[in-house]
């Protein structure tokens, strides 16, 4: 699952969503001269109703009827569902190492499951990334009917990349999601089936379920990004670092440093604004502590600790609070003063925007269980690639994540009895992601020390993974069915591929200065006049197309199907003299793997790596490089955006499937037919029931 830590231009403004709070005393009137009118008429009605026993009539006979409509509800959900089903989905289970361990006796629930029904390998999407591989799981289609192609979208009018989870409507001013398509639970709503989503990827904003639904996935921190933290230092910090996060630099005076901390942005106003609550920290490094004083909140904190959740009210304007926590880390005292803040997560109590259905069901789960993170993608792998955190904090983050989302799953499998259930779990992606090096000698962030002491942490976090699916067994019984699913399988990553700079030695992009060697972001330096083709997102190829594209020199029909040949033909032929291998195991036309309503956003190429081998951090932004491959010496080491053919999921249920090749696609068709859902209603989908 891929997580854009280094994206730091907001997608979703907190502060967009508000402006009707910046219309000053006009609108203020306007409300108050309402109120005063409905409360003239109320005071009326009332009056009316109180004269005899009319009031008293009135509520028997509102108590009846809506008893009437509770009774009919009650027995339409009883008799249209009969069936339990259980979904638990875990992001990026890779079948070799499930085979390996359940062959070694370390999975006996897992293998425990297979024994009961069926285990097999789960195609995935196309491509192999989280946001469209849960898409086409949750709505039974490819990418081309709900267009989710990637983390990130193109704007053809700009050329600039957005993320494609949630955007404010340019004409309604609301937020809603970018991708398209049916999801099940709207099936499932329409029958009145219960159903129970926890942590549901690209479900934000949550629709309206037969149930309660948690959006995970696509939910953003309080400043509108997938996750911006911020890491305060004494140290000097080298100019143009302030990628993954904010780099601030803060001066030690006697004991104390003044700093602050950045919330939300105030965008009512030309120039945008952070909204900041000042931060003071006193430093004992003789007791090797660190006091934090910030927005009312005091605490201590000894290096290498994590504080508890702490929570805070930012004043966005006269009348709009917004609220957000976050959890500190303080990773040194000396020789420099280096403190980790966490994103800020929307309180859960009191999100800015609805994160579950019903809207008051996250703070439900937060009275039951305490504070707990909302946003979508919480492992911070971005502060472990520059240093921010280490392995063990990174780990410890990762165990917080792992024990909340396992309190949350108890809750509801407590009383779920009937319906659907579907969980979702990402962190085996993000560990896999941090600690392939480790398992991985041929990898050039490989460090022989450091593996003796991490090479084992893959293979623990699927053994916790069984120990929940021991829980799970525990909490459900024989006439439940259950399915346990991953979207796609997990591989090294050693080589990163910048191909805008391959489009530009092909003759394919051009740079304005004939001399120049390589381009900045966001395709600042491309000369759109002869550029024929560009690379933005993973693995993804856009002809500049006349008609489509705004600056675009290629005319549709012959001679865009002549260009993609072209680059298809030469791609092909890409050779990694360093690990003797070929990079590209194929490249894919769209109209092979794409079709749908949504198949003009769809990328012209879709380019699939050979194992070891994906698009660079860099091409994902529109950059050019100077070289076309470099070695990936992150620690964000393990991947799954090589060729989708290449990294199946797996498929764990305890009854028996016809299915010879299951693909992720077809799971919702199977317990829509199972539910007993008229197959009118999936039979548009593309995939097929497997029982």
């Amino acid at each position: 699952m891929e997580i854009f830590r280094l994206i730091n231009f907001g997608y979703i403004d907190p502060g967009v969503g508000l402006p009707f709070f910046t219309m000053g005393s006009i609108i203020l009137g306007v409300i108050i001269g309402f109120l005063g009118g409905l409360l003239f008429w109320a005071r009326r009605i009332l009056r009316f109703f109180l004269k005899g026993k009319k009031l008293l009539w009135l509520l028997i006979l509102t108590a009846v009827i809506a008893g009437v409509v509770f009774y009919i509800n009650i027995t339409k959900e009883v008799a249209g569902c009969k069936e339990k089903i259980v979904i638990i989905g875990l992001d990026g289970l890779e079948p070799e190492i499930m085979e390996r361990l359940m062959g070694e006796g370390k999975l006996p629930n897992f293998k425990k499951l297979k024994e009961q029904g069926t285990y097999a390998r789960l195609a995935t999407s196309y491509p192999a990334e989280s946001l469209v591989a849960w898409t086409n799981f949750a709505t039974g289609s490819n990418a081309g009917k709900h267009g989710a192609y990637g983390f990130l979208k193109r704007d053809p009018n700009t050329y600039m990349p957005y993320l494609a989870f949630s955007r404010v409507d340019k004409d309604t001013k609301k937020l809603k999601r970018v991708a398209g398509g049916t999801p099940f639970w709207n099936i499932t709503r329409k029958y009145k089936i219960p159903t129970v989503l926890l942590c549901c990827p690209n479900a934000f904003p949550p629709d309206k379920v037969y149930g309660r639904l948690l959006s995970g996935m696509g939910v953003p921190d309080i400043r509108g990004t997938m996750g911006t933290s911020s890491f305060y230092t004494t140290a000097d910090i080298e100019k143009g670092k302030d990628i993954g996060g904010r780099l601030i630099k803060v001066t030690k005076r006697g004991a104390n440093i003044n700093t602050y901390l950045s919330g939300p942005v105030d965008t009512s106003l030309r120039k945008a604004n952070d909204i900041i609550i000042p931060m003071k920290v006193a430093i004992d490094e003789q007791a090797q502590t660190a006091t934090v004083d910030v927005g009312g909140n005091q605490f201590m904190l000894r290096p290498k600790q994590w504080s508890q959740w702490q929570a805070f009210t930012f004043k966005i304007n006269f009348f709009k609070r917004v609220k957000g926590i976050c959890k500190f880390y303080l990773k040194s005292i000396t020789p420099e003063f280096e403190l980790y803040i966490s994103p800020i997560n929307f309180d859960p109590r009191d999100p800015p925007f609805a994160i579950s259905y019903p809207a008051g069901y996250s703070k439900e789960l937060a009275d039951r269980l305490g504070l707990y993170h909302t946003l979508g993608m919480p492992h911070d792998t971005w502060a472990l690639n520059e240093n921010k955190l280490d392995e063990v904090a990174f780990l410890e983050q990762a165990d917080m994540i792992i024990e909340e989302k396992q309190q949350m799953l108890d809750i509801e499998l407590e009383r779920f009895k009937k319906g659907v259930f579907f969980y979702y779990l990402d962190s085996p992606s993000f560990i896999q992601h941090a600690f392939w090096r480790f398992i991985d000698p041929q990898h050039p962030a490989y460090d022989e020390e450091l593996a003796v002491v991490y090479s084992g942490v893959i293979d623990k976090m699927y053994e916790r993974m069984d120990n929940i699916l021991g829980r799970v067994f525990a909490k459900t019984d024989e006439d439940t069915l259950l399915i346990v699913l991953s979207d796609h399988g997990f591989k090294t990553f050693r080589r990163s591929v910048h191909l805008n700079t391959w489009l530009r030695e092909n003759g394919f992009l051009f740079l304005e200065d004939p001399a120049a060697v390589k381009g900045g972001e966001f395709f600042k330096d491309v000369d759109w006049s002869r550029t024929t083709a560009y690379s933005v997102g993973f693995g993804e190829i856009f002809v500049n197309q006349i008609g489509r594209e705004a600056k675009g020199c290629v005319r549709p029909g012959a001679e865009t199907q002549k260009i993609k040949k072209e680059i298809a033909d030469r791609l092909t032929s890409l050779y990694d003299e360093k690990f003797a291998s070929n990079v590209i195991n194929k490249v894919y036309n769209r109209d092979e793997i794409f079709w749908g309503p949504y198949i003009n956003e769809a990328p012209d190429l879709l380019v699939g790596y050979n194992i070891g081998y994906r698009s660079s951090w860099q091409t994902a932004l529109g950059s050019v490089p100077e070289e076309i491959i470099e070695d990936n010496k992150k620690a964000w080491s393990g991947d799954h955006l090589s060729d989708p053919s290449l990294l199946p999921g797996v498929l764990f249920t305890n009854r028996k499937i016809e299915a010879a090749n299951p693909a992720i696609v077809d799971v919702v068709p199977t317990i829509l037919k199972i539910l007993g859902i008229p197959e009118d209603e999936f039979k548009d989908m593309d995939g097929r029931p497997f029982m």
